[in-house]
C-alpha cells in the first residue's frame, strides 16, 4: 500500500475513534514523516512507539533500519497494525499500557502523547527510560509553554525541572487541529528531548523533592522543605549550607538550586 492509500485508510478510522481515551489520528503524512524525522532513527536504535494507533507514525518507522516497538491499548488498532506491517521485520505492534510499560531497553521514543495523559507518560519516561538518547513528542500547543515555564513563572514546577534536568528542550513545529480525524479542539505542537543525563537515581530523587515543595507553591521554600523533613532545623540548615534563601517561594528557585539542595540533604 502507498502512502496516499495508507493515510486515506487512516482517515477511515475517524468513526471508530474512541474520545475516552484520547483517540485523533493524524491524516497529515508530511507531518507524520518530519515527526519521525526528527527523532534521527539510526540502525542501532531500540525504538518505541507509545499510542500508535492507526499507524500514522508506525508507517514511517517501518521505513527505518532498526528494531522498533509499536504500543497502543486499542486491541483493534493493534490489530490494524499487524496486519498492516505483516511483512516487516523490524516492526513489534503490542497491546501495552504506557502506564505500565519497561522503558529501559528503548534509544528513541517517538509520540503522540494522549492529551488526557501527557504530564504522566512524560513523568514516567524520564524517570525509567535510562538508555533513552532522544525523545519526540507531540502535545496540545498549550502544553509545550508549560513544559518550558520560566524561573518564577506560574507554570514553573516539577516535571519542567525534571525535564530540563534529564535533557535539552528543542521546540520543532505547530500542528493543525485540521491534521487529525476526528479533529481535536486544539491545535498540537511537537518537541524534541535531548538527553544529557542519564543519573535516574538522580533524577528520582530530584523529582520526589521537588515534586513535595511544590505542594504548596505560596509558601515559602523553608515552610515547604520544614514540612516534608518534619525537622524545622534542618530545613534551615540543609537551605544554608545550599545557599537558598529561607524566604523564596518554590517557582524562584532554579534547577542548580535545587540540585544543590538535594545534594546537601543526600
Amino acid at each position: 500500500m502507498n502512502e496516499e492509500q495508507y493515510f486515506e485508510k487512516i482517515a477511515e478510522y475517524k468513526l471508530l475513534a474512541k474520545h475516552e481515551v484520547g483517540q485523533n489520528f493524524l491524516i497529515d503524512s508530511d507531518a507524520s514523516k518530519r515527526i519521525v524525522d526528527l527523532a534521527e532513527i539510526d540502525e542501532n536504535d531500540t525504538v518505541l512507539e507509545i499510542g500508535s494507533g492507526a499507524g500514522s507514525l508506525s508507517y514511517f518507522i517501518e521505513q527505518k533500519a532498526s528494531q522498533a516497538d509499536l504500543i497502543d491499548i486499542d486491541d483493534g488498532l493493534i490489530q490494524k497494525l499487524i496486519e498492516d506491517f505483516r511483512d516487516s521485520k523490524n516492526v513489534n505492534p503490542l497491546v501495552g499500557n504506557a502506564m505500565k510499560w519497561d522503558y529501559e531497553k528503548y534509544t528513541k521514543i517517538i509520540s503522540n502523547l494522549p492529551y488526557y495523559i501527557t504530564s504522566a507518560i512524560l513523568e514516567r519516561v524520564l524517570l525509567n527510560a535510562k538508555n533513552l538518547k532522544t525523545g519526540v513528542f507531540m502535545v496540545q500547543k498549550e502544553v509545550v509553554s508549560r513544559l518550558k515555564a520560566p524561573l518564577g513563572s506560574e507554570d514553573y514546577g516539577p516535571l519542567g525541572l525534571l525535564i530540563a534536568y534529564r535533557s535539552d528542550f528543542v521546540k520543532g513545529f505547530n500542528v493543525p487541529r485540521t491534521s487529525f480525524a476526528p479533529a481535536p479542539h486544539v491545535d498540537s505542537s511537537v518537541f524534541v528531548l535531548k538527553i544529557k543525563n542519564d543519573n535516574i537515581e538522580e533524577a528520582s530523587k530530584l523529582y520526589k523533592l521537588v515534586s513535595a515543595l511544590f505542594l504548596h507553591k505560596r509558601k515559602t521554600i523553608y515552610n515547604n522543605l520544614s514540612q516534608h523533613l518534619k525537622d524545622n532545623a534542618k530545613a534551615k540548615e540543609t537551605l544554608e549550607k545550599a545557599g537558598i534563601k529561607a524566604n523564596l517561594r518554590p517557582q524562584d528557585v532554579s534547577l542548580d538550586g535545587y540540585l544543590k539542595l538535594l545534594r546537601s540533604l543526600y
